[in-house]
């Protein structure tokens, strides 16, 4: 306390005294006291302790994700499949920006043609991804991963995540896009990783299904399904044999079943029918084998009749080797033909996302990922993808959760502290900072006496 401060508080106590004031207890003063240096000491370390965690949040470290990762191998070659996947998609702040995230589980994209997607490893890390050679402009539905997690199809052009270089020479890449622009969907990767079909009608007279390319450099035509008829692809019967469905009637009633094995120089029908429903014109069929190559998911999108927009979509499970209804997974996950009646479906809001597979059944994939089967809490969520993400739909390895699901629990309390704890963190600072600012000025909002001036006298 400087000498003003205490020449203001003795005048002031005899000030009190001359009106009559009663003398605090000297325990009260004692305490007050105490609390006083308490505050004093108090304030300056919680304002220091609130500049080093906003520091720290600012400068956490967010690496790239590590390219090693649990993975079991197939054979003698590179190929593995991933035995983890994110259980919880984070958006943390500050990601780095990287073209070799390693071996990813998940793509997660950004805003319809503004930036650069999201990839997630096994473990849950996110970095921001950036391949010079998918140039501007990312659909959000266009990623395909395939099943070891080691490549990434655009559309026709492959990247490998762990060095970040194209798979074709730009003269080759260039020759393959006029020939197969503007793939309608993302590419089909096949089960051992070791080549990706992408579906679409080449240019000029059609003389091709699609392109077949090998992690190994080859590029080769698929032939026509069937000539002036546009198939439904439907992934990988196992490794080497595509499957297809034609539609041979009026909307989705009776689709048969193709197959086309790498070598072949036709398509074949097995005698497969797979009969479903009636749909109008405006719907789009899609489907989806298992991993396993067992079932076959048909989904069909469903228009909002007031808003005339796709909306929902409904789907049922076949054998693609019969086309035998097999039904939906109830809660408990067991799957019963008998519990369902010819051209019944399930239905769920959203349309647009390819579904995964997950021991054998399907996940849904619009807005939340969330399977059909019930945990012991009565959750159906799979993976909880936050919501800072501009865009709903996730594209996982080989169209798969398998294995282990994995949490990084560091990751979402560093997205919880940059989503609500920096406001907290900067309110509680201004507080602070304003509590301190009110206690420096207390003592000067109560004027000091005047000083009168010395009267020198000599008395009688």
């Amino acid at each position: 306390m400087s000498t003003d401060q205490l020449s203001t508080a003795l005048r002031d106590l005899v000030a009190d005294a001359d009106r009559g004031a009663v003398a605090p207890n000297g325990d009260d003063l004692w305490s007050a006291g105490r609390r006083r240096r308490l505050t004093s000491r108090a304030v300056p370390v919680g304002v220091v302790a609130c500049l080093i965690a906003l520091v720290a949040m600012v400068l956490w470290p967010a690496g790239p994700p590590r390219a090693a990762v649990p993975a079991e191998r197939l054979d003698d070659q590179v190929s593995q499949q991933l035995t983890s996947y994110p259980e919880n998609i984070a958006k943390p702040p500050f990601l780095d920006v990287a073209d070799t995230p390693g071996v990813t589980a998940a793509i997660v994209p950004a805003a319809s043609g503004a930036a650069a997607p999201y990839a997630v490893s096994p473990r849950g890390q996110v970095t921001r991804l950036h391949l010079a050679s998918m140039g501007e402009g990312f659909a959000p539905d266009a990623w395909s991963l395939s099943p070891d997690g080691r490549w990434l199809a655009f559309g026709t052009i492959v990247t490998d995540l762990v060095d970040g270089r194209p798979l074709l020479a730009p003269a080759e890449q260039s020759w393959v896009e006029r020939q197969w622009p503007m793939p309608p969907e993302p590419g089909w990767w096949s089960p051992d990783s070791r080549r990706v079909f992408v579906g679409g009608f080449n240019q000029g007279t059609p003389t091709s299904a699609g392109v077949l390319i090998g992690t190994d450099g080859t590029v080769g035509a698929v032939p026509l399904v069937e000539d002036g008829v546009s198939p439904i692809f439907a992934g990988w019967l196992d490794d080497d044999t595509l499957l297809a469905l034609l539609d041979l009637g009026p909307g989705t009633s009776r689709l048969e079943v193709r197959t086309w094995t790498i070598g072949d120089p036709s398509w074949q029908a097995n005698g497969a029918i797979v009969s479903w429903l009636d749909t109008d014109d405006a719907s789009t069929v899609r489907a989806l084998m298992s991993p396993d190559g067992q079932r076959l998911l048909l989904t069909a999108s469903a228009t909002d009749l007031e808003t005339q927009e796709l909306n929902q979509t409904v789907a049922m499970m076949f054998d693609p080797r019969t086309g035998d209804q097999l039904g939906m997974p109830l809660t408990d996950g067991s799957v019963s033909p008998a519990d369902w009646s010819e051209g019944s479906f399930v239905g769920w809001d959203g349309w647009g996302c390819r579904p995964v597979w997950r021991n054998g059944l399907p996940v849904l994939t619009d807005g939340d990922v969330a399977g059909f089967v019930r945990d012991r809490f009565g959750n159906f969520e799979v993976v909880s993808v936050s919501s800072r993400y501009d865009e709903p739909c996730v594209a996982f390895a080989g169209n798969e959760l398998r294995g282990t699901p994995v949490t990084d629990r560091g990751l979402m309390w560093k997205e919880r502290l940059s989503a609500w704890g920096l406001p907290l963190l900067t309110g509680l600072l201004v507080v602070l900072g304003l509590g301190w600012w009110i206690r420096r000025r207390k003592g000067s909002w109560r004027q000091p006496l005047r000083r009168r001036p010395m009267i020198i006298g000599r008395l009688f």
